[in-house]
């Protein structure tokens, strides 16, 4: 399964600036504004320019229209980091209101923000958004949070102080569209059956020992001690799409290198790869350590 676009999107033109294609599955969300009132068209324009050296994913007009510039498969040049634009889909989104109003955005640009992240959220699978008014939360995506700020990689004040207020008001509106989404990838993520991890249909057991992958990261370990269900659930929600190894008789990142079949098939999509080792790989006796 490849990525997709958002088809709430009204308007596309392709920026060259880009790196293609993006190395680590989506699971961030990086919010930006354009210090200007500009529509979708223009900021599509700017974005055209080689010189530019920049782009986002996505852009929101004052009017609401939303605007394509890069991709999902793709990384956008829009936060003063290469690791962070890799993890996320990034939007720019216009300003009605300048820096007096600590950049100010309407409320159709507001409205069409939430329902494009909460799309972005859906596809790709991203369960629950969560906001953190904590810097290293957010940088080193701890305690859930898989939104960042570029003000968190480069001296800027972007997004402005208003959009930046608004994140954790956007966070909940997001979740309340994709609520049963999340909650049915909870409850299917925390199934623990008869010495099986169940998640989507599939046991994850030859993927996953609660035990190793407690031990292997510290913050989880501080975060859900030993409780497998928590744990799990931590895997298939984040661990799947950072590439995190959860048994010892299992690595993605190896799996990956291994096999050029499966790059071309699932390129960044990590989590894929786990699936395909449980259903095909293992009984191929595919190496994967």
């Amino acid at each position: 399964m490849g990525y997709t676009n958002s088809p709430l999107v009204n308007y596309t033109k392709i920026s060259p600036n880009k790196s293609v294609p993006r190395n680590h599955a989506i699971d961030t969300i990086t919010i930006h504004c354009m210090a200007g009132n500009l529509s979708v068209e223009r900021c599509g324009n700017v974005f055209a320019s080689t010189a530019r050296k920049a782009s986002s994913n996505y852009g929101v007009g004052s009017d609401g229209r939303i605007g394509m510039y890069v991709e999902e498969k793709d990384r956008s040049w829009c936060s003063s980091n290469s690791a962070n634009d890799n993890r996320a889909v990034t939007i720019e989104v216009a300003n009605d209101g300048g820096a007096d109003t600590g950049w100010h955005v309407s409320d159709k640009a507001m409205t069409s923000l939430i329902n494009l992240i909460a799309d972005i959220c859906k596809r790709n699978h991203i369960a629950k958004l969560v906001w953190s008014t904590n810097k290293n939360d957010r940088v080193r995506h701890l305690n859930g949070c898989n939104m960042t700020v570029h003000r968190d990689f480069a001296a800027k004040a972007c997004p402005g102080d208003y959009l930046y207020g608004k994140h954790s008001y956007i966070a909940e509106q997001v979740n309340k569209k994709i609520g049963n989404n999340a909650s049915s990838d909870t409850a299917a993520a925390t199934a623990f059956v008869s010495g099986k991890y169940i998640f989507e249909n599939t046991d994850y057991s030859k993927v996953f020992d609660p035990l190793y992958y407690s031990n292997k990261y510290p913050d989880l370990k501080k975060a859900f001690g030993a409780d497998s269900n928590r744990l799990f659930h931590h895997f298939c929600t984040y661990g799947m799409k950072e590439g995190r190894i959860a048994s010892a008789g299992f690595n993605v990142n190896k799996y990956k290198e291994y096999y050029a079949d499966l790059r071309s098939a699932f390129g960044a999509n990590l989590p894929l790869y786990y699936k395909h080792y449980i259903t095909n790989g293992y009984k191929e006796n595919r190496k994967c350590v």
